[in-house]
């Protein structure tokens, strides 16, 4: 068969845009990931569609939906539908969850006809209705839910009834914004791990007595901790009455507190003497003392440490402790509560008042800097760990503080890997006040703070 000249251009002409079409990104992952955010965008009740970045496989980037305020749950679940049987249209080679952000709440599901129950979404939109909560986030294997301190325990229990255990390992928790009363459990059927209701349950009817109640519960491990106000009960009737008002046998491993006092359950009482309790009439006056620890080493419930926030609670912590307290007691600043439940976080500092001057006048002038996460003084040397984002201010007040310590001793400086980690990189350190760098400069160390400390020290 003969092909004219124009067909034959025609044709030539197609081959070539066709080549040119196949060698250009429309089938790249960009450009599919790119028309899928696009029609995600256009549907009804969809706000916002963005990738992000999961606290969990951080590489593996998910859709996340914000979807406009006050959407009803019917049309969230028709939303949904749409985009299970839909979405593959746009996107084959998307295997992970979309994210769905309902007033504050988060829940998610799989972009599959297949999936018949999305718990994450059923979660998310019972929050919403049962409102007690204020919002709700994905932690490192479940949601993590923060409501007002009196309605932790409660939300707790029924958020925990809204699905059928799934058969998976998840861990949930309720906390209150500043921490003081947290709830977290495993929820694991083929292990046997899933909140313990009975704990939770008494928690709720002890703040329904005792509204500033605060404290927290742990599964699977059956760890608590029940730390009662002084404005809600005065120690005399707390010991008069302890065994009628806490069932520890509930709780399992109890922590009991009054005021700032932390103290096992099976030395509690027994932890206040006349004179332990001197001690804690004075540190109760002070504001930035938020702990006073006891241990149970042989059962006689000794004093441990006192905790403090900031500054001006180290120093009248220290000058109360030196008055009234003349045995060896460590006195250590802790700026932000742990995300480990039950647990303190992680020191600035530990000091004591038998400390020399030097080490007080140290302690004093870093207490306050966010930038110093960890300051250790020893006989011979120092460890001084600052945050990667340490101001200039704060690294020339912290090395005017250093400067202090004698010159032949070395100070070994680092950079913390977060607020709640205890790993550390080492930059280096400081002989006769003179900063010398590890070499080569570690890859996750930004260059540009190496040149600042340098330059501080130089100074």
């Amino acid at each position: 068969m003969l092909i004219s000249r124009r067909a034959l251009g025609t044709l030539a002409g197609g081959v070539v845009l066709g080549l040119v079409t196949g060698c250009t990104s429309n089938n790249s992952p960009e450009r599919a990931s790119a028309d899928r955010l696009e029609w995600l965008r256009g549907l009804d009740g969809v706000e916002k569609a963005e990738l992000v970045t999961p606290a969990v496989q951080p590489e593996d980037k998910l859709v996340r939906l914000t979807l406009v305020r006050r959407l009803p749950d019917h049309d969230v679940n028709a939303l949904v539908d749409k985009v299970k049987r839909e979405f593959r249209t746009y996107d084959e080679d998307y295997f992970r969850s979309i994210e769905v952000a309902i007033d504050g709440y988060h829940g998610r599901f799989y972009p599959s006809s297949s999936s018949k129950s999305d718990p994450d979404l059923d979660r998310a939109l019972w929050l919403r209705r049962d409102g007690r909560a204020t919002s709700s986030t994905y932690g490192a294997s479940g949601l993590i839910i923060t409501a007002p301190a009196a309605a932790v325990a409660a939300v707790a229990l029924g958020f925990d009834q809204v699905v059928p255990s799934e058969d998976a390992r998840r861990t949930h928790r309720v906390e209150s914004a500043d921490r003081q009363v947290v709830v977290e459990w495993t929820d694991s059927p083929t292990l046997g791990f899933r909140l313990d209701r009975a704990a939770a349950q008494h928690f709720v009817d002890l703040q329904s007595k005792y509204r500033n109640l605060t404290g927290w519960i742990a599964g699977p491990e059956r760890r608590a901790g029940v730390h009662f106000a002084a404005k809600d009960i005065s120690l005399d009737a707390l010991l008069a009455g302890l065994p009628k008002l806490v069932d520890a046998t509930t709780f399992g491993e109890l922590q009991l507190g009054w005021g700032p006092v932390r103290a096992p359950e099976a030395v509690f009482a027994a932890a206040f003497t006349p004179q332990f309790r001197t001690l804690v009439d004075h540190l109760m006056k002070i504001p930035g003392v938020t702990a006073i620890e006891i241990r149970d080493d042989h059962g006689d419930g000794e004093p441990a440490s006192v905790t403090v926030k900031d500054r001006a609670g180290f120093i009248t912590a220290v000058t109360t402790v030196r008055k009234v307290w003349d045995s060896y007691l460590p006195i250590q600043l802790v700026r932000r509560p742990s995300r480990y439940v039950g647990r303190p976080g992680n020191p600035v500092f530990r000091s004591s008042s038998f400390d020399k001057d030097v080490e007080f006048r140290i302690y004093s002038t870093i207490a306050d800097l966010t930038g110093v996460t960890e300051v250790q003084i020893g006989p011979e040397f120092a460890n001084l760990t600052v945050a990667k984002d340490i101001t200039d201010s704060d690294l020339t007040t912290a090395a005017k503080a250093m400067a202090e310590l004698p010159p032949a001793n070395p100070i070994n400086l680092a950079v913390s890997d977060g607020p709640d980690d205890v790993g550390i990189t080492s930059i280096g350190r400081v002989i006769n006040r003179k900063y010398a760098p590890r070499q080569p400069t570690p890859s996750k160390i930004d260059a540009t703070l190496i040149t600042r400390i340098t330059n501080t020290w130089t100074r």
